[in-house]
């Protein structure tokens, strides 16, 4: 039997994860003709409840869930958008194991979602998705400060949340200079968790 295979697109806000996955779903649907699932967490009501929508206001209908639903066998392939969203409170299981059955059953999966949160931290399902990939494509934005290369996403109004649905009236790509700049407070020690 086939076993699936597994790409990641990830990245900071704005890097077109969202565009990449819908081309992707799109591809596999029309160049293959093969049926697909684009599933995204119900949590992300941003742009659409059953949509998979990118800044740019292109979208494919998805189903939203809170937990992997059951795929049947006509089913070639799965695309998750949003993925780091993929957790407790707002999924319930383990996404990651749901993504080793659907590859043990011989589905594709491509997933998309945030490397980093606005701290610099990884976000576990990501990085964990990372490491097993296939296929791994780290996308990059435009700094809203300088216009060079952004790998990092800035929180504009702080508080201690992590998981905080917005847009770009809350978050905006940065640099490394000036994502560095405004991300930690004076004096203070960076420390890394191992």
């Amino acid at each position: 039997m086939r076993y699936g295979k597994l790409e990641v697109i990830c990245g900071p806000m704005f890097s077109g994860k969202s565009t990449e996955i819908l081309k992707r779903a799109i591809w596999y649907t029309h160049g293959t003709g093969s049926h697909i699932m684009l599933l995204k967490p119900a949590f992300d009501v941003r742009y659409a409840e059953n949509r998979v929508v990118n800044h740019d206001g292109i979208g494919f209908d998805a189903l939203p869930i809170t937990r992997m639903p059951a795929v049947p066998d006509t089913i070639k392939a799965v695309f998750i958008d949003e993925v780091q969203f993929c957790v407790d409170p707002h999924y319930h299981g383990d996404v990651i194991e749901d993504v080793r059955t659907l590859l043990h059953r011989g589905i594709d999966v491509a997933v998309s979602g945030l490397d980093l949160d606005w701290r610099g931290r990884a976000f576990p399902v990501t990085a964990t998705l990372a490491a097993m990939a296939d296929g791994l494509w780290k996308l990059k934005s435009r700094c809203a400060v300088c216009g060079h290369e952004a790998h990092k996403t800035f929180k504009k109004h702080r508080n201690d949340r992590t998981v905080e649905l917005g847009q770009a009236d809350l978050y905006e790509p940065r640099c490394n200079l000036h994502w560095h700049d405004h991300s930690e407070a004076p004096g203070r020690e960076l420390s890394l968790d191992l």
